[in-house]
């Protein structure tokens, strides 16, 4: 009974799985030879980019290595009737063309491996042809997608495995990210701290710097703006500590930098609020500007009298204009009055 239960239960799946056409497709290829200085890791890398189909476009940076007889010398290479072979799990791509000073053109056959379907079908469904171009290129492998699924992620459909792909993010980047905290990402939140530049290592940092704990969203955030570590450093130094990270943000987005608090502070404004120091940059309250009314007769001004001047436009050419009209000594709100009504 159980060998019969078996057999039907094979039968039943095989009934419920679609066939997969697994015959060869053919389109076109562009390429270009980059520059070895720019890659991660120092290989020469082929940019490729295929078109396939009813202009359906796909592309990927490869190690020229993998590209089995393409003996490229060097981003300027030039040779005609080129024929090279890109083996993957999902199939193989055989290349044909040229190349004339690192760029490259041609066609291509791409014939996909028949043990890759059956092991992908039961999970993914029948794999349309353009999907394992696509899967074979961006090489989401088997031993990829097992990989993930091993880290936490049974359920990923294929669009985010070939995303998780794209951007470098493989099962070691899960667990260094499960290691600083931060178990069960959604794949879409995998792909914002690489795609940022907020990866377990910059976590570690943040936490070095006293900022343990924070969201994914507060990670990127800080990344996006510059609101690092070496500017939390910089900041302390400057006496400002304890900084909460949405006000870390404020001052990187209005440019309050260590360089602007300590020429504040050497014009005599120390030790300003952080709300006077993004009211002064948002306003144009310069070290420039203090330093021009302190030599008119007007340095200790009030942070607030500052961004008051500066939005009423009390400039130092309108004090200038005044004095030279007779209106000397006139107070902070004298010249503001003055401005507002439109006196010389």
């Amino acid at each position: 009974m159980r060998f019969l239960a078996l057999t039907l239960s094979i039968l039943t799946t095989a009934a419920v799985l679609p066939s997969q056409d697994t015959s060869t497709m053919s389109g076109t290829w562009t390429a270009r030879l980059r520059d070895t200085r720019t890659a991660p890791d120092g290989e020469p890398r082929v940019s490729l980019q295929l078109q396939h189909g009813d202009r359906h476009q796909t592309g990927t940076s490869v190690p020229l290595s993998q590209l089995e007889g393409l003996n490229a010398a060097g981003e300027r290479w030039t040779a005609q009737d080129v024929r090279f072979t890109l083996r993957r799990d999902a199939g193989t791509f055989a290349f044909r063309g040229g190349f004339v000073d690192g760029r490259g053109a041609g066609t291509f056959e791409f014939t996909p491996a028949a043990d890759y379907i059956a092991a992908m079908q039961p999970k993914y469904g029948a794999l349309a042809q353009r999907d394992l171009l696509r899967l074979a290129l961006l090489d989401v492998s088997r031993a990829f997608a097992t990989s993930i699924e091993g880290e936490g992620y049974p359920d990923l459909g294929l669009d985010d495995l070939v995303r998780l792909r794209v951007h470098g993010i493989d099962a070691g980047y899960i667990r260094e990210l499960r290691q600083a905290g931060y178990d069960r990402v959604p794949p879409a939140d995998l792909v914002r701290t690489r795609i940022h530049g907020a990866t377990p290592r910059y976590v570690r940092e943040m936490a070095d710097a006293g900022y343990r704990g924070l969201s994914i969203d507060d990670l990127v955030k800080t990344r996006i703006h510059g609101a690092a570590p070496a500017f939390v450093r910089e900041l302390s130094a400057a006496g400002y500590t304890d900084v909460d990270v949405d006000t870390l943000v404020r001052l990187r987005i209005h440019g309050v930098t260590p360089d602007y608090i300590k020429e504040l502070r050497s014009l005599g404004h120390a030790d300003l609020p952080v709300e006077d120091l993004v009211a002064f940059r948002i306003h144009g309250v310069t070290p420039g500007y203090v330093r021009e009314l302190r030599e008119l007769g007007y340095g200790e001004l009030s942070g607030q009298q500052l961004v008051r001047f500066r939005i009423h436009g009390v400039s130092a050419r309108f004090i200038r204009d005044l004095q030279h009209a007779g209106h000397k000594n006139l107070s902070a709100d004298d010249l503001v009055d003055a401005r507002i009504h439109g006196r010389r």
